[in-house]
């Protein structure tokens, strides 16, 4: 009669450990094909593309936006240099730095000098904080706005006009727009792009929220609701041939504005 061996644990353990190890991984790579799927509806349902998403991803980690995507043209910076700048909390100057603002998404970096790896931070996120640019003599904060769509954001404005009641101030955006691949041979491709433009905003001394300046004047004149403002802004919009869409002639308009108060 053959004798059976005698069963050994060590190996079984060791068997099983493996097949536990390689099931582990393999539940991994699907979880993570679910996750990744699920992300990109979600960003689908939200209106952005999932290249779109990935993108904005990518720029968050402060990567160089060009070695993620290729052919873009543009770039999410107001200006690609660091600018020298002092920082305030309040009234009381924090120090000086090197600063510039990543407008598409709305981020100001910083770094103590210029040499040439230097870390990089971002500004917190504090409203009693404010930054002077040295060069331009800019300075922007962290404001609470409501937008031409009439909803509550968070964003950096500058400081266009500094009035008695009326402070008239500007946003600088930048969105990013996917580029296309089409399937017919003989049309050209177009490249990613950045695209900067700039919104105008305002706010009063009574108020905390910064309000979008409208370009048409119908719509403008009615952002204001005491009905004697707004028959004194229709006039002198017309003797003056004023242009809302011009810079220079929105700084005369709130310059008006402050005289009627």
């Amino acid at each position: 009669m053959k004798l059976r061996k005698p069963f050994n644990f060590v190996i079984f353990r060791k068997i099983f450990e493996m097949f536990k190890n390689i099931m582990i991984v393999l539940l991994s790579v699907a979880a993570s094909g679910t996750l990744s799927a699920q992300a990109n509806r979600q960003l689908r349902n939200n209106g952005m593309s999932a290249a779109t998403g990935n993108f904005f991803s990518e720029m968050r980690k402060k990567k160089d936006a060009q070695s993620s995507i290729t052919e873009t043209v543009g770039t999410p910076y107001i200006e690609e240099s660091f600018k020298p700048c002092e920082v305030y909390y309040g009234d009381e100057l924090v120090g000086k730095f090197f600063y510039r603002h990543n407008a598409f998404n709305d981020e100001i970096e910083i770094k103590d000098s210029q040499v040439p790896g230097e870390e990089v931070t971002s500004l917190a996120t504090m409203r009693e904080l404010r930054l002077v640019d040295l060069v331009s003599g800019n300075e922007l904060s962290l404001m609470t706005y409501e937008n031409k769509d009439e909803q509550m954001r968070n964003g950096y404005l500058y400081e266009l006009k500094d009035g008695e009641k009326y402070h008239l101030l500007f946003k600088k955006n930048v969105k990013f727009t996917e580029g296309t691949k089409p399937a017919n041979p003989l049309l050209r491709p177009t490249p990613n792009k950045f695209s900067k433009f700039v919104e105008y905003y305002y706010f009063t001394d009574d108020s905390k929220v910064a309000h979008y300046v409208p370009t048409r004047k119908g719509k403008f004149l009615r952002s204001f609701s005491d009905k004697e403002i707004q028959e004194k802004l229709k006039e002198f919009i017309k003797e003056e041939d004023i242009n809302l869409n011009r810079e220079e002639d929105l700084v005369r308009v709130f310059k008006f504005l402050d005289q009627q108060a």
